[in-house]
């Protein structure tokens, strides 16, 4: 059981609350007072404001296709909390329905929000908070929540994290084009939502390197057939799938076809199929294959005919039955290309289970140490150094300085 405590109730006398629920995982717990956190709202000290319709203006009705809980709330201690909560009070409504958000990921922000515990017990509940701490703008709750998801990442958990969080990536294909509306009224949203953005590429960077390291679990798993497009291309597309055989990519290819035309209410034709792959169909190296797997991999029919006759000509060594032009040359050298054999970078080490182990120090003997992989960038554009000219450039700029100095 993780449970999470919102940092800043320690700094208002709730240090020895918080531990206590950190440590049984009781909801309710002792008497203390809580007139710190809440300003000068007046409350009994036997009372707590979550989940408490005293003195409560305000009710939230959270969740999404039809499952909505309500939720009571205080205007006074939520718009301190975040500017989107501040625009939602800002009208007078009595009532505010939120419903974009499942009610499960909304009722563990309320909790952290009113310095109750919140325990994230379950991928499903860890990412639908994940996804309200980035609507809601709240990059500490985004990182713990990144960090539990980073724990349990396996390749039906990577799925379901690049099928839900895509769109809250800043660097990765299908990222929203703007921010939310807060984020455009001040300088300090637009730097918080890029602190929430930056957690949610930072555990996209994680999933899809351990779908790289369980190829055959991912693309064999039921789940893959429920991605949207952009989803599946940004799995099928990495030259690093470390896959037994690209017969299994080529049927997970052939499996989503198949889901995509029955969704759409299109005829199962293998051309309304590679209609629904698009370049997609080219994805799998056709030519690592050889007899009886590469006859599976083109009677799926994802390729053309007259494709499928070269990959045969090439394979067997036959002469092809039409020229081959320069592109379709590039094609058959890139489907007779192993792929590479080490990761595409280095994790983020966001949890134990993304920890690099220790790099081994290379013998007398050996020779060169190994290459160190590239660790992932995901700070804030602000907050980065700027990189300094390089050495070349400097000499280059020395050399005039002298040439000035000598002919003034």
């Amino acid at each position: 059981m993780t449970v999470v405590t919102n940092p800043a109730c320690m700094d208002n006398g709730l240090d020895g609350q918080t531990s206590q629920a950190s440590t049984s995982g009781i909801q309710s717990m002792a008497t203390i007072p809580i007139y710190g956190p809440y300003g000068d709202l007046q409350i009994d000290e036997n009372s707590r404001l979550y989940d408490n319709e005293k003195q409560s203006d305000i009710v939230f009705v959270a969740g999404i296709n039809g499952d909505t809980f309500r939720f009571p709330g205080h205007r006074r201690v939520l718009a301190a909390t975040s500017p989107v909560f501040a625009a939602l009070l800002s009208t007078k409504a009595d009532v505010i329905v939120v419903d974009y958000i499942d009610r499960r990921g909304f009722e563990q922000l309320l909790r952290y929000y009113y310095c109750e515990p919140t325990q994230l017990t379950s991928v499903f509940t860890a990412r639908t908070t994940l996804n309200a701490a980035y609507k809601f703008l709240c990059p500490q709750l985004a990182e713990r929540c990144a960090r539990r998801l980073d724990e349990m990442l396996d390749a039906e958990v990577a799925l379901e994290i690049l099928r839900d969080l895509r769109f809250l990536c800043a660097r990765l294909p299908g990222a929203a084009s703007a921010p939310p509306l807060p984020a455009l009224e001040s300088d300090a949203a637009a730097r918080t939502l890029s602190h929430c953005a930056m957690w949610c590429d930072s555990l996209a960077h994680n999933a899809l390197l351990v779908i790289d390291d369980n190829a055959d679990a991912a693309l064999t798993h039921e789940k893959l057939e429920d991605l949207t497009y952009e989803d599946l291309a940004l799995i099928v597309k990495r030259d690093t799938l470390r896959v037994s055989s690209e017969l299994i990519l080529a049927e997970a290819l052939a499996r989503w076809s198949t889901a995509a035309c029955k969704r759409s209410k299109r005829e199962l034709t293998p051309s309304n199929k590679r209609a629904a792959l698009g370049e997609l169909a080219y994805c799998p190296r056709y030519l690592l294959l050889t007899g009886e797997d590469l006859d599976r991999a083109l009677a799926l029919e994802l390729l053309e005919p007259i494709e499928r006759a070269l990959v045969i000509a090439r394979a067997r060594k036959f002469s092809a039955p039409v020229p081959v032009g320069a592109e379709q040359e590039a094609m058959l050298r890139r489907w007779a290309h192993p792929r590479p054999t080490e990761p595409a970078a280095a994790p983020v080490h966001l949890s134990p289970r993304s920890e690099m182990p220790d790099e081994p120090k290379p013998s007398k003997l050996c020779g060169r140490r190994p290459k160190k992989l590239k660790q992932p960038c995901f700070e804030p554009e602000d907050r980065r150094i700027p990189q300094r000219n390089n050495c070349c450039s400097d000499c280059f700029h020395g050399l005039i300085h002298a040439f000035v100095c000598l002919f003034d």
